[in-house]
């Protein structure tokens, strides 16, 4: 009986023991803490949207906000002066302004009903003489054919990317690779590149590249065409076994349709050879060209670069905005918010709709300069390439820019994408003038893409009996001063789509 009370006494005395060394905070409690975050107000997110738009679409955009903002308008070309008013104008006007308060209180109630038939789809009852509502359905109809636009290998790979579980970084560098394909579906830039351009390890820019690559199309991502048949030929199992090895080890015999030696070096028979050749004719060497719109289109530059009239030996700069219409924001609808007669509804009403046409009209001027800004740089950075093409090239980063505009790299990628700028070699994308540098022997740096025009000149010159090779090509450059490697001259080669020596050479 001892030992029971005994037991008890002490299991009470542990008990009581345990819950005073417990803190005395483990219920729910309110905590504050301190994070940072990156919050983009409105009007940036506007501008960032406006700074993105080729000059086709932004045309249509201001369209559209012009049709679904009733107090901005097309400022006329030329403003008269208006005569001094008499009484009889003065009375005149005071009908006038009657009358265009009752077509404003029914442009509230039209515009109030358009949202509603919006949100439902139902136009049947509605009356489509109302101008506003022509206006914004034709507008309503140009947004749902964006819906349609074709997809693009770009937007195909981001969707995939983002079923992937990936680290920041690592979806840095998957968002880099994907930015750097060529129409092919090839890789353009080397891991080295990546890796610089990323501030990552070599080791993981190829770790993340195989992620890439395991991504639908089969042979995407490829940094060339041995590569790229390879990805294919995993995906078909045993059965590609032997094109496999004839890919890795003797495609110069296969692009001969050598099939006997083929046989000899492999120990099999020539039929297997040609099966397994038959297999790699049904394999895709444009991975990416399923996403390529080859479909003709009109290109309207942004800017232009031309020399000046007064003085051929400078370049001027042209932003074209000539085709955009001049907006601003209604004197009328100004007028009115003054009046004091405005019920509080159609006064909020009216508020909102200024503040957001004059975010607009900001907006807009801001693409214009920072537009302006970049192409300045680029006229700046590449000076030689307006006086002899390609082949002078400097070597330029989006990060130069952003560095010297004091504005994020992202902007200026943004500002890039999709414009166009013409100049004296002709009507480029914005993103032709952006190169990644090759040191030279002197200390100073060749852009990849003059780098490759030079490729190509000796390519052109080269005796078509006796055709440079990739290490004849690599000993010119050499001695010319620049650092590179054969491996770098077979992949700008492959780039630039030109056959090997050994298939250059006429008899």
């Amino acid at each position: 009986m001892r030992t029971f009370w005994g037991a008890l006494l002490y299991n009470l005395l542990r008990k009581c023991y345990l819950q005073s060394q417990m803190p005395h905070d483990m219920g729910p409690r309110l905590l504050q803490s301190q994070t940072q975050k990156l919050i983009l107000s409105p009007q940036m997110r506007q501008y960032l949207r406006l700074l993105q738009l080729p000059l086709a679409q932004l045309q249509a955009t201001i369209e559209q906000e012009m049709a679904e903002n009733p107090v901005l308008e097309e400022a006329p070309k030329e403003i008269l002066e208006e005569p001094t008013p008499s009484r009889t104008t003065e009375d005149a006007a005071e009908v006038a302004k009657d009358t265009d308060e009752l077509r404003f209180d029914e442009t509230l109630r039209s515009l109030n009903q358009l949202d509603e038939n919006f949100r439902s789809g139902v136009y049947d009852s509605e009356d489509l003489s109302l101008p506003e509502i022509r206006e914004a359905g034709r507008h309503k109809d140009y947004r749902e054919s964006l819906i349609t636009q074709k997809e693009t290998l770009f937007d195909y790979l981001l969707w995939q990317i983002g079923f992937l579980e990936l680290s920041e970084g690592e979806r840095k560098i998957a968002e880099e690779i994907v930015g750097n394909l060529s129409d092919d579906g090839y890789l353009t830039l080397s891991l080295e590149e990546i890796a610089q351009v990323c501030g990552s390890s070599i080791e993981e820019a190829e770790k993340v590249l195989r992620l890439v690559q395991s991504l639908d199309p089969a042979g995407v991502a490829a940094r060339n065409l041995q590569e790229g048949l390879l990805l294919q030929l995993e995906r078909k199992g045993p059965e590609a076994d032997l094109a496999e090895q004839i890919i890795k080890n003797h495609l110069p015999l296969l692009e001969k349709k050598q099939w006997s030696q083929i046989a000899k070096q492999l120990t099999v028979s020539s039929e297997e050879v040609q099966q397994a050749a038959k297999i790699i004719a049904h394999l895709d060497p444009h991975p990416g060209r399923t996403f390529f719109d080859d479909e003709a289109t009109a290109i309207t530059p942004d800017a232009t670069i031309s020399r000046s009239d007064q003085d051929n030996s400078k370049l001027q700069i042209e932003i074209h905005d000539e085709e955009l219409p001049e907006i601003r924001i209604s004197p009328y609808y100004r007028r009115l918010l003054k009046n004091g007669k405005l019920d509080a509804a159609s006064r909020r009403f009216l508020k909102e709709k200024i503040q957001s046409a004059i975010d607009f009209v900001k907006a807009l001027n801001q693409r214009k300069s920072t537009l302006r800004r970049i192409t300045e740089e680029i006229m700046a950075a590449q000076p030689g390439f307006f006086e002899k093409g390609f082949s002078e090239l400097k070597p330029l980063r989006l990060k130069d820019i952003s560095q010297n505009l004091n504005i994020h790299e992202s902007t200026v990628s943004r500002a890039l994408q999709g414009k166009y700028i013409s100049t004296p070699q002709g009507t480029l994308p914005y993103k032709s003038f952006f190169s990644s540098k090759l040191e030279t022997m002197e200390g100073g740096a060749e852009s990849q893409k003059s780098m490759m025009e030079k490729i190509r000149a000796l390519i052109r010159s080269e005796n078509s009996q006796h055709p440079l090779s990739d290490q004849e090509i690599t000993d010119i450059l050499q001695k010319e001063g620049i650092k590179i490697a054969r491996r770098t001259v077979a992949k700008y080669r492959e780039l630039l789509k030109i056959l090997p020596s050994h298939l250059r050479a006429q008899k």
